[in-house]
């Protein structure tokens, strides 16, 4: 039995871990762009997503073992909100970033 309570601490911490990575890349990745192509793109503000990806960035650093157990579900509730801002706000932005069109152009060619 207590290999099996070793495992599960080890895919916790594992899981703990990706979860703080994946909210320090989204806090970053908010910061890169101006508040206009936040706007332009219909989403919230900057200042609204920096707010909520910080704000999931602390719990996601307070989750880590050995405190994680007793806030999982604040983590999980962050977590959210960092995939949203990857895979939904983060895509529309780039896309109408100056600094990318210049790389998506030389691509293409």
């Amino acid at each position: 039995m207590e290999y099996i309570a070793g495992f599960q601490r080890i895919v916790f911490l594992a899981l703990s871990v990706a979860a703080f990575g994946l909210q320090l890349w989204a806090f970053i990745d908010c910061l890169r762009y101006k508040d206009e192509n936040y706007r332009a793109v219909d989403k919230q503000s900057k200042k609204f997503w920096v707010i909520l990806l910080g704000v999931g960035l602390a719990l996601a650093l307070i989750a880590l073992p050995p405190m994680g157990m007793r806030i999982i579900f604040l983590n999980l509730i962050a977590l959210v909100a960092g995939i949203v801002y990857l895979t939904d706000v983060r895509p529309k932005i780039k896309a109408i970033d100056p600094r990318n069109r210049k790389q998506n152009r030389n691509h293409w060619r």
